[in-house]
């Protein structure tokens, strides 16, 4: 009986991996750069719900990327995340959602470029449409 309800709990069959996210924002042609996540100096690198994010510079900007295992997981992430955050004042920033991937997108104090905006989106548009 354990096995069974164990096994009931898989991951989504609809999860979207790391590999798509990145090559949709190759097909938006937008170029992302790898970066270091450094948990210890910035808030945007906390593990949230269990999940380390993957760190990347668009436009000279962060972009964390975060793979959960469902949607229910990626809600209980930005969940973690306004709990942790709550009486912290952060620089402006951006949060996508798709299925069970979470972006942020972190442009501190500048105002978000429409044009960045609308192709994170059509990334994210394009992934739901997807899966």
């Amino acid at each position: 009986m354990v096995f069974l309800l164990m096994a009931c709990q898989g991951n989504d069959p609809n999860a979207i991996t790391l590999k798509e996210v990145l090559s949709s924002f190759e097909e938006q042609q937008l170029s992302l750069k790898e970066s270091k996540v450094n948990k210890d100096d910035h808030i945007f690198g906390m593990k949230l719900n269990g999940v380390r994010p993957s760190g990347h510079e668009l436009d000279g900007k962060m972009l964390l990327i975060y793979i959960y295992g469902s949607s229910i997981e990626r809600e209980e992430g930005l969940e973690d995340w306004r709990e942790k955050t709550a009486s912290m004042d952060t620089v402006s920033y951006k949060v996508y959602e798709v299925n069970n991937v979470m972006l942020f997108y972190v442009y501190e104090g500048e105002k978000l470029k429409n044009e960045i905006d609308s192709k994170i989106q059509n990334v994210v548009n394009g992934l739901s449409e997807s899966n």
